[in-house]
C-alpha cells in the first residue's frame, strides 16, 4: 500500500470501529453544548524518534507537548472520541521543524486502564534547513496505546506524517513518540 493511502484508509478504520461498536446510532454532534458535556484534558511531554525520509539515513530525537481531550465536535455515549494537539520540535545538524498537529482519535477502551486509539492527522509543519525553509501543510495518521490511572497518563504513538513540497523542503516522517503527564 502506498504511504498516500493512510489516510483515507485510517478515516475508514476509525469510521468501522466506531460502527462495529454497536453505538453509532449514539453518536452526538457538538456535544460541547450539551450541559452534562466533561472537557477531562490531560496534558503530556513528549520525546522520541523521527525519521524524515530526505535522503538521509538519520533517526532525529523529537519531542513536544500533547494535549488531548474529549471532542467537542463529536462523541460517542461513552466518549470515546478524544482530540489531540500536538506540538513537536526537532533540530539536527542544522535542520529545524516544528509540528503543529491536530488528530482527532476513535479511543477504544481494553481494560485496567489501557486502551488504544486511531485516527487521522492534520499539521502545519514550520521546517527551517539553514538554506532553504517554508510552512508546510502535513497530512497522516497515527495509533497510540494509553493508560490513564487517577491523575497519572502515559502513551505510546506511532505516526506517519506527509507535506506538500515548497522551496525545495519536503518532511515526509514517522515518528516513535512515549508520552508522560497529568490528568486533569
Amino acid at each position: 500500500m502506498k504511504l498516500k493511502h493512510l489516510v483515507p484508509v485510517l478515516v475508514v478504520a476509525t469510521l468501522a470501529l466506531t460502527a462495529t461498536s454497536g453505538r453509532a446510532e449514539g453518536l452526538k454532534f457538538i456535544p460541547v453544548l450539551d450541559s452534562g458535556f466533561k472537557f477531562a484534558p490531560t496534558l503530556a511531554v513528549s520525546a522520541g524518534a523521527m525519521n524524515v525520509r530526505d535522503g538521509r539515513d538519520d533517526i532525529d530525537f523529537v519531542y513536544g507537548l500533547d494535549f488531548n481531550f474529549n471532542c467537542i465536535l463529536f462523541q460517542t455515549p461513552e466518549n470515546h472520541m478524544r482530540t489531540h494537539v500536538q506540538i513537536n520540535h526537532s533540530d539536527n545538524a542544522g535542520a529545524k521543524s516544528t509540528s503543529f498537529e491536530l488528530a482527532p482519535r476513535y479511543t477504544l477502551p481494553i481494560g485496567s486502564g489501557f486502551a488504544v486509539n486511531l485516527g487521522p492527522v492534520v499539521a502545519l509543519v514550520l521546517a527551517d534547513y539553514g538554506t532553504a525553509d517554508a510552512n508546510l501543510f502535513g497530512y497522516g495518521g497515527v495509533g497510540g496505546l494509553e493508560f490513564r490511572s487517577g491523575i497519572f497518563y502515559s502513551g505510546l504513538d506511532l505516526r506517519y506524517l506527509n507535506t506538500t513540497k515548497s522551496n525545495s523542503v519536503q518532511l515526509e516522517n514517522w515518528a516513535l513518540l512515549a508520552k508522560a503527564g497529568i490528568n486533569f
